[in-house]
């Protein structure tokens, strides 16, 4: 550093070398790469004084190596700029740093050496009127020495006149001309730490965006093999995500209004939309046959108990053919009427099982109507073996008799039980501190409030919040999907109307049922 500094310069300097130190720090927090690249092209700016600069991207393919145009920002002229490619050669100036990994300070763009192989492209000043004068160029160099991008920087105006560069607006080519200087030598030495920490930070950024994306890919093969299982659901994971994540922003923006802090930040939100996700995901240890039993008896169940009847109607039909082989007419007359009745009997009977073995019958007790059934006075039946064939069986009588819906007790337990499989198998995936709640939501998302849910029996405070925001996102899809074999979808309205009834039970969050309330109405 030269020792005849100024006092001034040597503020500067000091100025410098303090915000370098603060750069590194804010390069390794942030972790956004679009928030990255604006970051270090304004740290840049700040650094040098620079009225503008542009980050430039190495990408390559089956056809050659580019590069891309994806960041770029001019104090004096406030335009959107497009993204573009254009050939990683050295006949540009940034090609010609991304292929060399030299540094260039040039006073004058436009004042070029004649033996250098780049040359300068004026399309901008032209379309817009401006005039780029210096301009400072850095390769961004990876952890093995290779280049991976270029920062570009225009216009330094740090002349001994100006107090302040970011006040200097250059609205004409004599603005230029009087506020415009060469970068100071020690910027090129000061770009480059900078750009090599951008590289680095850079890396970090693509490589936590590139595990990001994986991990999503994955969360979502496991809803696909959740749903391979259970067709009948097929986007209700997705769509209970999509509406958990509606609820807590939704709860965020009232606080907003109401001047306060949001209840949920960005990293729960998209906790919430994991286990939004994955919430079924233990559906997959569960015979899928339970999940689409649209009737009280299982179709294979409820074919051999047609075939049944039709045996026992075959039976009885045989019998009274041969017992009509008496010559008395009066016989025969009394036996085609006995026939008669049982018969239709017997289809009275094929009905009202054929009835009973719908998931939603009446209000009388199935109890009883299949005790009327059994009081029926059929003739018995043998088969082949001498063996007496019965009406029902007992396994048919204790699923004919389920009184709401079409699982058994022992069903509807095995169904309860994939919200403990899910937690088991998501409290397994190594997850980062910010997504650490994921398991708790998922366990959580059956439970109510007065404890009556399941798998626990929780109650009140011991759910956190935002599984209460996951129990009304997955109640309300499950009833107003269309696609489900055991039940008929209800309006919107009508089932925000049963949930509404399951809050004031004190079943439900009520600010969770209000949400979702407002979010109805919009």
């Amino acid at each position: 550093m030269e020792a005849n500094l100024s006092h001034r310069e040597l503020q500067d300097v000091y100025e410098d070398q303090f915000r370098m130190i603060e750069i590194g720090k804010e390069l390794v927090r942030e972790k956004d790469l679009d928030q990255l690249l604006r970051k270090i092209l304004h740290i840049s700016q700040d650094i040098t004084g620079a009225d503008g600069g542009s980050i430039f991207f190495v990408e390559g393919g089956p056809e050659g190596e580019w590069l891309r145009f994806t960041y770029s920002y001019n104090h004096s002229i406030p335009v959107q700029y497009e993204t573009f490619t254009m050939p990683r050669t050295t006949e540009s100036i940034a090609g010609y740093v991304s292929l060399t990994g030299e540094s260039l300070n040039i006073p004058d763009v436009y004042n070029l050496p004649p033996n250098v192989p780049f040359r300068f492209n004026n399309n901008f000043d032209l379309r817009y009127g401006y005039r780029t004068r210096s301009m400072l160029v850095v390769p961004m160099l990876t952890y093995d020495g290779s280049v991976m991008g270029v920062i570009q920087l225009i216009n330094s105006k740090e002349g001994e006149q100006v107090q302040d560069a970011h006040r200097i607006i250059l609205r004409t080519p004599e603005d230029v001309e009087t506020y415009v200087v060469p970068f100071k030598e020690r910027y090129l030495s000061m770009m480059q730490a900078i750009a090599n920490q951008a590289a680095i930070a850079i890396e970090n950024a693509r490589l936590i965006r590139q595990i990001q994306s994986q991990f999503e890919e994955f969360v979502r093969a496991a809803v696909d093999a959740v749903e391979q299982r259970d067709p009948a659901t097929c986007g209700h994971s997705q769509r209970v995500a999509m509406m958990v994540v509606q609820l807590a922003r939704r709860i965020n923006r009232k606080q907003e209004e109401e001047g306060k802090g949001p209840v949920f930040s960005e990293n729960e939100i998209k906790a919430l939309e994991y286990a939004g996700l994955l919430h079924d995901f233990g559906k997959v240890y569960i015979e899928p046959a339970v999940f689409v039993k649209a009737k009280k008896l299982y179709p294979w169940e409820f074919e051999k108990l047609q075939l049944r009847l039709k045996y026992l109607r075959r039976s009885l039909e045989l019998d009274f053919a041969l017992r009509r082989q008496s010559p008395s007419a009066e016989t025969l007359q009394h036996l085609d009427m006995e026939r008669e009745k049982i018969l239709e009997e017997l289809v009275e009977v094929t009905r009202r099982i054929e009835h009973l073995n719908e998931p939603s019958l009446t209000d009388e007790d199935p109890a009883r109507i299949i005790e009327r059934i059994l009081s029926v006075p059929l003739p018995s039946v043998r088969g082949v073996d001498g063996e007496e064939i019965p009406l029902l069986t007992e396994e048919e009588i204790r699923n004919l008799s389920i009184r709401r819906g079409s699982l058994n007790d022992e069903e509807r337990e095995l169904i309860q039980r994939h919200v403990v499989y899910s937690y088991e198998f998501v409290k397994k995936i190594p997850w980062p501190p910010e997504y650490s709640q994921i398991p708790l939501i998922v366990k959580t998302h059956h439970e109510k409030l007065d404890g009556s849910g399941y798998p626990e029996g929780l109650q009140a405070e011991a759910i956190p919040f935002a599984g209460r925001l996951l129990a009304v996102a997955d109640m309300y899809d499950a009833l107003t999907a269309a696609d489900r074999p055991y039940k008929k979808a209800v309006s919107p309205g009508q089932a925000l109307e049963i949930i509404q009834e399951e809050a004031s039970c004190g079943k439900l969050d009520p600010l969770a049922v209000q949400t979702l309330e407002e979010i109805l109405k919009t």
